[in-house]
């Protein structure tokens, strides 16, 4: 009886817990500079633009050439924000779902399995990081492809390893942050293969559909003449970005994020039993658990959602463990509830807590959105993105003084010039304030890389009220912007 008690509990959290994150992180938390980042990309996909070669970015394409159509019909909804940010809440929850799979095949406990998800799906910091961007899509990829990667194991079931090889290659084209996250599946892999657990047969049926969808991408790179380009801009660039940052190159998470502080060691104690006492999938874990640990504390992790990976493992460990109690269990699963409990009320204070200070980013955001068409051009700020829907006036249009800064030193194009761009091109809305060299920021010295002079700003400006926007006045703004069947053009 306790037992369906506490399934039906758990069931009705889960569905409770979208609503409640849906409402959070779609309309509280609407928009950020990665999420704009990424709809703009995919509204000049739309445009006709190509990644790489027309205009700067560092990930693998396919969120925005799949998502292009939804946001050309949505690019003039104001709600635009909130709908792809509940696209990030679905996503997780498609990654819980996963997770659920995973555990039940290894455990068979379907009582630990939901508790796995409705943790997963409660976390303020997965949560929070996994909106609209590429490591969200590359993220549910990824456990799709290890869920049948151990279905297979149990099966020998050709059918799951081809699907396994095929969302693991996907959730490349999404980002090739994957790799990092597929060296220990990668191994094991290889580890069956010398058993013969798998045969080269199996394999080369498995990689089939990979070598094709990489062999058209290749031939896609090749037709617009810019491998070179996109091996710059994905993997040398990529490679470099450790070495912007100093003081912030291994964050730790806030004391706000508890989780990592809760799952995190209980992981660690779970990766030390198994790495000894573990099954296969186990001591997957574990081993995908320390190689991550390795690369965030050793290596490179600035921001929140480049460790929300070792979180997500974290909590699978820290129940593979609480499934290996003698006794003591159903004790864990009251505090468990407890902590569900207390996550739906954390989820709003502390989102709310953290919105009251970012305002006014927000309505930058807003702002932006309402005064900004297709036929204007616009500059973002420093670490400031706001342009959905208008023109970049440069090649670089994100993290100004950090990204075309690296750029420039790998070889994928030159700093753009501020000043000639407000020139020639007039953008709509600028920002005024100092883009600072953020590689030596992080070291304690204060270097411009660009700043638009202020005699530019008098002349074609007039300040919003909003940070250090400008807004271009109104005897320079064109006007008549329509679309002339390839491009958004002005027809005065």
């Amino acid at each position: 009886m306790l037992t369906k008690w506490l399934s039906r509990f758990l069931w009705f959290y889960i569905i409770a817990m979208f609503l409640v994150g849906c409402h959070i992180y779609g309309i509280v938390v609407n928009a950020n500079g990665d999420n704009v980042e990424h709809l703009h990309t995919s509204w000049l996909v739309w445009q006709g633009k190509i990644p790489y070669k027309d205009f700067f970015q560092h990930h693998n394409p396919l969120t925005w050439y799949l998502s292009a159509p939804f946001v050309a019909a949505l690019i003039n909804n104001p709600h635009i924000f909130a709908i792809f940010n509940i696209l990030g809440v679905f996503m997780l929850y498609l990654i819980a779902y996963y997770h659920y799979k995973i555990f039940l095949l290894d455990q068979n406990d379907k009582i630990s399995a939901l508790f796995v998800a409705a943790v997963t799906v409660s976390s303020y910091s997965l949560l929070w990081s996994t909106d609209y961007r590429p490591d969200t899509f590359m993220f549910v990829c990824f456990f799709i492809g290890l869920y049948y990667l151990f279905k297979f194991d149990k099966t020998s079931s050709q059918k799951s390893l081809n699907i396994s090889f095929t969302a693991f290659f996907f959730g490349f084209m999404f980002t090739q942050k994957i790799l990092m996250h597929l060296i220990v599946p990668a191994m094991l892999v290889i580890y069956w293969l010398m058993i013969k657990k798998i045969t080269i047969k199996q394999f080369m049926k498995a990689i089939i559909a990979p070598l094709i969808g990489l062999s058209l991408f290749l031939l896609w790179l090749h037709h617009h003449q810019m491998i070179e380009l996109y091996w710059r801009s994905n993997f040398i660039f990529n490679q470099y970005i450790p070495k912007i940052f100093e003081k912030q190159r291994i964050v730790y998470p806030p004391t706000e994020y508890i989780e990592y502080y809760i799952f995190i060691p209980i992981a660690a104690i779970a990766t030390l039993y198994f790495l000894f006492k573990g099954n296969i999938l186990e001591r997957t874990y574990s081993l995908m658990f320390i190689v991550e640990a390795c690369f965030k504390l050793f290596y490179f992790s600035a921001f929140l959602h480049y460790i929300i990976f070792w979180l997500m493992l974290s909590i699978m460990l820290t129940f593979m463990l609480i499934n290996k109690l003698p006794k003591g269990k159903e004790a864990c699963y009251g505090l468990l509830c407890l902590y569900l409990l207390f996550m739906v009320f954390y989820n709003y204070h502390t989102t709310y807590a953290v919105e009251a200070k970012n305002r006014l980013s927000k309505t930058g955001h807003e702002y932006a959105f309402n005064i900004l068409t297709p036929c204007d051009y616009a500059i973002n700020g420093y670490y400031a993105t706001y342009n959905l829907k208008a023109k970049d006036a440069g090649y670089y249009s994100i993290l100004l003084g950090q990204i075309d800064v690296l750029g420039e030193k790998v070889g994928v194009a030159p700093k753009d010039n501020l000043n000639e761009l407000v020139r020639t091109k007039l953008p709509k809305l600028v920002s005024a304030g100092v883009f600072w060299n953020t590689y030596w920021e992080q070291r304690g010295k204060s270097i411009p890389v660009h700043q638009i002079d202020s005699a530019l700003i008098n002349t074609y400006y007039d300040y919003t009220g909003l940070g250090d926007l400008h807004i271009l006045k109104p005897q320079y703004q064109k006007h008549y912007c329509v679309y002339n069947g390839k491009e958004w053009k002005y027809m005065d």
